[in-house]
């Protein structure tokens, strides 16, 4: 009797990668509300009692193919992160040497002919040269968006009084930035910003320039990422808002687990305080979704630091340093089973890297807390006409 064949780990999970799609509706079968966003696959987590679609997603395509994540379980290897050989395991609730065998099995590689031996390793070895070449063509891509979201905020005006930046914030948003006595950094001015837009069912394209708030995004290690562009226009009315195209706000670049800096805080002595990185023990941290929200957060309370994750959906992975002991997220105050399961998963996601969590959501009519300042500003304003 011949001895069995071997073949490496990264044979086996190349192999299993190049048939994901059986795979995945084997050991990660559809359920009600699975779907692919992004790449991802969205299903039900295989090894617990997942309630609901929303925190478990495995990529894929791209270099990352066959990688997975539970955001509701944590940064913990094989329950809340894996390769396709650990998603076996979590799916059989077995060992590594357990899904070898039940891989093994699922790719017929117990009886091999010699034939079948050859075709196997000539297919592995293809395969890792392809996963190789879209892993540096991914790293290329990467790179490139960076330094173009780089460019586009390095070529923004610094200085945003007086432009279309601050009055949008000023009329739309009740925002009023002169009241804090400096301007955030973070934000910059781009007269002319190229606009493209293409219908996903459609295929119809919007494209054009309008004037530009843009927004640096800034990794853990302070790293400018991507950046964030909302394009403005002016109403036939003189003032600013929102540019009349599908999509008004956009990232370029890769922002997971970043955030904008929206704003600093007060230094003990009044001053400006170092950058997220310099915290001192015990320090806390507001986290909004959005910029708007972020900023309404900075006029209420301007001597807190206060961050936009951008997406609620990142709310909980922003990375912050361990001496961030205290986090409060400012959540939309929605009223739909998926945002209430996201912002579940951003309180569990800190709670479990040591912070105590508050949450602040408005509570006086209205979705967010630009709503509930917006209405504070007319509130005011009234007042003052009737005195």
């Amino acid at each position: 009797m011949s001895p069995r064949p071997t073949y490496s780990l990264d044979e086996i999970k190349g192999m299993l990668i190049d048939q994901l799609d059986s795979v995945l509706a084997q050991y990660a079968p559809p359920a009600s509300g699975s779907h692919t966003t992004f790449g991802k696959y969205y299903t039900l987590n295989p090894g617990r009692a997942d309630r609901s679609v929303g925190s478990f997603c495995v990529t894929v395509s791209g270099p990352d193919a066959g990688r997975w994540n539970d955001y509701a379980v944590g940064s913990v290897p094989g329950q809340g992160y894996g390769d396709v050989l650990d998603l076996i395991a979590l799916s059989l609730g077995c060992d590594m040497q357990g899904a070898l065998r039940e891989a093994r099995g699922f790719l017929g590689l117990q009886s091999d002919s010699p034939d079948d031996i050859r075709r196997r390793k000539q297919a592995a070895e293809a395969s890792a040269a392809r996963r190789k070449q879209a892993e540096a063509s991914a790293r290329d891509k990467k790179i490139k968006r960076m330094k173009a979201a780089q460019a586009i905020f390095l070529g923004g005006q610094e200085r945003i009084a007086n432009t279309p930046v601050e009055f949008y914030l000023r009329d739309q948003r009740g925002i009023d930035l002169r009241s804090l006595g400096r301007q955030p950094g973070v934000l910059r001015y781009v007269p002319k910003l190229n606009y493209y837009h293409e219908d996903e069912k459609t295929g119809e394209v919007f494209d054009g320039a309008y004037p530009a708030m843009v927004a640096m995004i800034t990794n853990h290690r302070g790293e400018n990422v991507a950046v964030h562009r909302t394009w403005l226009a002016q109403k036939s009315d003189g003032t600013w808002d929102k540019a009349p195209v599908p999509k008004a706000k956009k990232v370029l670049g890769d922002y997971w687990t970043s955030s904008i800096h929206i704003w600093k805080g007060i230094g003990p002595r009044g001053g400006k305080p170092g950058s997220l990185r310099e915290v001192k023990a015990g320090a806390h941290v507001f986290i909004a979704e959005g910029i708007e929200d972020a900023l309404s957060a900075v006029v209420l309370k301007p001597e807190v630091r206060v961050l936009a994750a951008i997406s609620l959906s990142n709310l909980g992975h922003v990375v912050l340093p361990e001496a961030v002991e205290h986090v409060t997220l400012i959540a939309d105050l929605d009223d739909n089973d998926t945002a209430r399961a996201e912002l579940d998963r951003a309180i569990t996601s800190h709670q479990s890297a040591g912070r105590t969590v508050r949450v602040f959501q408005n509570r006086w009519g209205g979705k967010d807390l630009n709503d509930a300042l917006r209405a504070a500003s007319t509130q005011a304003e009234n007042g003052k006409g009737a005195a």
